[in-house]
């Protein structure tokens, strides 16, 4: 049997890593102690024997430092988050949020910048926006943004992060969340006092506790696990161009309907088959009507290609006659090489235009009839196999006690057979999962263990089982596993 142990002096505490283990729960593929008391050891070299006499120690309460530290580890573990708030972003703009993100970087939801309401999914670390006129008309990054607004008004176009001042997947994402998340225990007298012990205040009506962060402050709530109920940060994020500032957003999470997110993420990913690249244009060079007849009437509009790549093109028209509504068209053309000419025939051929023709050939007097287009590039359309893959994952086989992967599920146990809590994380699960251990052992009162439930390759299938496991421990006692926060809808 092989030990490694190390010596906390403030609490005079021993933890213990045997290679084999007593499984805590059932589905056991490796296990850590932590264990409270005094160890003196002499090993000979091929002896197990200890000197000396073990001594009883109190096991106290987690100091709220330690406490909050352990909240912002749930959030980081979350599967998906649903946020509302607001934030001024790197260019500026006041921007209201109503967002669902993700562990794996899909976000969606609502982004509301300067008053202006536009949807917005993020796939594959791509943004895409879809927004009416007014929306681009008002948007600082967009250059000629009166004329571009028209044109990819109603449409899903890509922007890039710089565009709109945030990258999403790099703020409201579980595990980028948490990372900004830093304690500042310098700025709390408290710090190591039990959260029960220290000051309550006022957050919408509930008591919770605040937390000072580096960057800000924390809400968690009053009973265990002191979830994290809204966040408060000066700045936030990962370049000058999209670092966000004064954001305020409530947290809940969501990590029990994962599954049903993504089903609806690879639906509406479904609409971004033809993007608009709102950064990239094309030189129109003229236009005419063709084929005009009793059953179509068609423009062909010109341009060239200015940029340094091959291009996409899209033409769109609403057109008129006798000043009513006659249907919509759309043309693609291309790709178009740089610098190279190109066109698109964008053709009418609805009931309006038919019975709009027959009117003008019967009845005496003009009959003018007209189309308004707009000219864009297409950006690629985001790869849709993950998403997909994730919106038909399957929960993970606990049974099948796998230790590799890019996703681990694993349970904190104690006083025997008892489950404080489940978490999914990466690669470095052992790392993350041990440091919870002291909060587990001081809020139990108890010896805690992690045991490693089994590895997946997905965070749809880690994040079902964890649904399967809560909602199993649920069923049998009543309520979630004490320190559960992300799976446990409380």
């Amino acid at each position: 049997m092989r030990w490694a142990a190390w010596r906390d002096t403030a609490r005079d505490r021993v933890s213990a890593f045997p290679e084999f283990v007593p499984a805590a729960t059932g589905a056991r593929v490796g296990g850590r102690v932590l264990v409270a008391g005094v160890v003196l050891a002499t090993a000979a070299a091929c002896s197990t024997s200890v000197a000396g006499s073990p001594v009883a120690t109190e096991i106290g309460p987690p100091s709220g430092a330690a406490s909050a530290v352990q909240s912002l580890d749930d959030l980081g573990e979350s599967g998906l988050l649903r946020y509302k708030g607001t934030l001024t972003s790197a260019s500026g703009d006041p921007v209201e949020f109503d967002l669902a993100a993700a562990s794996g970087g899909e976000v969606s939801g609502s982004l509301n910048v300067n008053g202006k309401a536009a949807s917005v999914l993020v796939v594959e670390r791509g943004t895409y926006l879809k927004a009416a006129a007014e929306f681009w008309a008002t948007l600082s990054g967009v250059g000629n943004a009166e004329n571009k607004g028209t044109a990819v008004a109603d449409r899903w176009v890509k922007v890039p992060g710089v565009l709109i001042g945030v990258e999403l997947a790099d703020v409201f994402t579980p595990e980028s969340m948490s990372q900004f998340l830093v304690v500042d225990t310098d700025k709390a007298e408290d710090a190591e006092l039990p959260l029960a012990e220290r000051k309550r205040t006022d957050l919408a009506g509930a008591k919770v506790f605040r937390v000072p962060l580096v960057k800000g402050a924390a809400y968690l709530a009053e009973t265990a696990p002191h979830g994290v109920l809204k966040i408060e940060l000066d700045s936030v994020g990962q370049s000058a161009s999209t670092t966000v500032k004064k954001l305020s957003t409530t947290v809940a999470d969501a990590t029990g309907d994962l599954a049903k997110f993504y089903q609806d993420v690879a639906a509406a990913a479904g609409q971004l088959s033809a993007p608009v690249d709102v950064l990239n244009t094309v030189q129109e060079s003229g236009h005419t009507f063709e084929g005009c007849d009793a059953a179509k009437c068609s423009i062909v509009v010109s341009f060239t290609n200015g940029t340094k790549a091959a291009v996409r093109v899209s033409v769109r028209g609403n057109w008129q006659g006798d000043s009513a509504p006659l249907g919509a068209c759309e043309a693609l053309a291309g790709p178009v090489a740089p610098g190279q000419a190109g066109s698109a025939t964008c053709t009418l051929s609805s009931q309006e235009w038919v019975q709009f023709f027959a009117k003008a050939n019967s009845v005496p007097g003009n009959h003018p009839y007209s189309v308004e287009w707009s000219t864009v590039v297409l950006a690629e359309a985001p790869d849709l196999t993950k998403v997909t893959a994730l919106s038909k994952a399957a929960p993970a086989d606990a049974k099948a006690k796998l230790t590799e992967g890019s996703h681990y599920v694993f349970a904190i146990g104690y006083g025997g057979k008892k489950v404080w809590k489940y978490g999914v994380t990466g690669k470095h699960w052992t790392d993350r999962a041990d440091r919870q251990l002291a909060v587990c052992m001081g809020a139990t009162r108890s010896v805690c263990r992690v045991d490693l439930v089994t590895a997946t390759g997905d965070a749809g299938s880690a994040y079902g089982l964890l649904k399967q496991l809560v909602d199993a421990y649920r069923a049998a006692g009543g309520e979630c596993p004490a320190g559960q926060w992300a799976g446990c809808a409380r």
